[in-house]
């Protein structure tokens, strides 16, 4: 019974949907933005741009609707874990111990994100049902598991218009946000005990805002640049203004985000620079809030996507059929204290269906 409430715990809050490390809040992130290694302020022209840059949905050509938009994804070390912690009977002092001390100093990720929307030019809506599980165990000696999930439900909407001939574009989005959080830390007693059921739904803490998003996005240049059509343009956003304290639940943090963007009509190159004013209260670490990437929209039915967020190797593809859409992702989360110091590697599998 206890290994299946510690199980359902994990997944519980990944289908809904750290005191161990440090990873920037989010709601979303997207399998696109992701590829590009997280540089989306000035670019932001889909349904996403709900949750990068508002202003970036005036930028948006044609009406789309995704019906079942559906991301997985799971940590370099995640799979061995969750799947040995089915065979663990966590009722008994010895093979619980037995599993933390195999895993400790291991992290253990999980994320799970539906985001049916309807994007057309200058508008876009959806709902959002998104989550996450970050496990780690601490100190052989004495385990010690650190549990830190979020799981997230909610509506969104985001409107934009261009101005001065097409140069400039503001937007606004608002999103409500109903929130469950659990970031607790778990002895090998706490575990084996009788009324651990109890003490988990008791530390589960819940609670909900609505969210206000501003952007702008200034077209630079347009012109032709070595017989190619370029546009330069810069972008800021600014996330998160209002109802970001969540009740009991984790809070989400201010964030503006500045971006600069070089679009032809088949590559897109970016570079971010998030939390500008140093908003994320989890360390002021630079490197951590660079973000670079590029797209490159090949012929028919195919983008490839590279970048580098927090200084790490991201690369994404996309597969586009006329109803059914593929994507695949991996990048690097750092866990740390500042870039470098130590990442866990994520990969990411999406399936879209609508046009």
């Amino acid at each position: 019974m206890k290994k299946l409430c510690l199980l359902i715990m994990v997944f519980s809050f990944v289908a809904l949907s750290t005191p161990g490390a440090q990873e920037f809040p989010s709601i979303y992130k997207g399998t696109r933005p992701m590829g590009m290694g997280g540089a989306f302020t000035a670019l932001s022209n889909d349904a996403a741009a709900l949750f990068y840059n508002p202003a970036g949905l005036a930028a948006i050509k044609e009406r789309r609707t995704m019906l079942f938009p559906l991301e997985i994804g799971l940590g370099r070390g995640a799979y061995d874990f969750y799947d040995e912690a089915l065979d663990v009977d966590f009722d008994s002092t010895k093979e619980t111990t037995d599993f933390l001390r195999k895993y400790a100093g291991d992290y253990a990720h999980a994320s799970f994100a539906l985001f049916p929307n309807h994007a057309r030019p200058n508008f876009a809506f959806g709902l959002i049902a998104a989550g996450r599980s970050n496990l780690q165990v601490r100190d052989r000696l004495y385990p010690r598991l650190i549990a830190d999930m979020v799981g997230d439900a909610g509506v969104c909407a985001g409107y934009a218009r261009s101005f001065l001939g097409d140069r400039l574009s503001l937007g606004g989005g608002l999103k409500y946000l109903f929130r469950k959080s659990l970031n607790e830390e778990y002895t090998v007693v706490d575990i084996t005990t009788g009324d651990f059921e109890d003490r988990l739904e008791d530390d589960v803490q819940d609670g909900s805002g609505v969210l206000l998003d501003l952007g702008v996005i200034y077209k630079v240049h347009t012109g032709r640049i070595n017989a190619t059509d370029v546009t330069l343009q810069v972008g800021m956003s600014a996330n998160n203004l209002i109802g970001n304290k969540l009740g009991d639940a984790q809070d989400l943090h201010n964030n503006v985000s500045v971006g600069v963007a070089a679009l032809t009509s088949s590559v897109a190159v970016t570079m971010d620079y998030v939390d500008l004013l140093n908003q994320f209260e989890g360390d002021d670490d630079v490197a951590k809030r660079l973000r670079f990437g590029v797209e490159y929209a090949l012929p028919k039915y195919a983008t490839v996507r590279t970048g580098f967020y927090q200084g790490y190797l991201t690369m994404g593809l996309t597969l586009k059929g006329s109803i059914v859409q593929l994507d695949l992702l991996t990048y690097a989360e750092e866990i740390g204290a500042y870039s470098g110091q130590r990442s866990d590697r994520r990969y990411v599998l999406g399936l879209s269906f609508g046009r």
